[in-house]
């Protein structure tokens, strides 16, 4: 039970993933909790709203998205998931184009329609030296 759980999560994870790369909103709207912190590897924290209308008005676009060697982990009764993985992304933010990347923690919810996600944690990684 506890392996088809976490392949369950991981399958969360990859759909948000490419939710985010498409700015597929109202896939973004089924997984986001309503209470959603989301705190960038900027120090900026984004709730449901915010980060939806950041993708819809195209004030953020991801050009390129890798959630790299996602490990999923289960709390308790299984209630509860954590996902850790390193995001790698090419993003525009306005006419800026920057190149990101971060550890983060994703916390997420199963509840009887599936996973939702709660909260994401990301800081930043060392920028690449040539």
């Amino acid at each position: 039970m506890a392996a088809a759980l976490e392949l369950s999560l991981l399958a969360a994870e990859e759909a948000r993933r490419l939710a985010m790369l498409a700015a597929d909103t109202a896939a973004l709207d089924a997984l986001l909790s309503d209470a959603l912190a989301y705190t960038h590897s900027t120090g900026v924290t984004d709730g449901k709203a915010s980060y939806l209308q950041l993708l819809a008005g195209g004030a953020l676009r991801y050009e390129t998205l890798e959630f790299a060697a996602p490990q999923a982990r289960l709390l308790g009764t299984g209630t509860t998931g954590l996902v850790t993985a390193v995001m790698r992304a090419t993003i525009l933010k306005g006419d800026v184009r920057r190149e990101i990347a971060s550890s983060y923690l994703a916390v997420w919810e199963h509840t009887a329609s599936g996973w939702v996600l709660q909260a994401v944690q990301a800081t930043a990684l060392p920028a690449k030296t040539p």
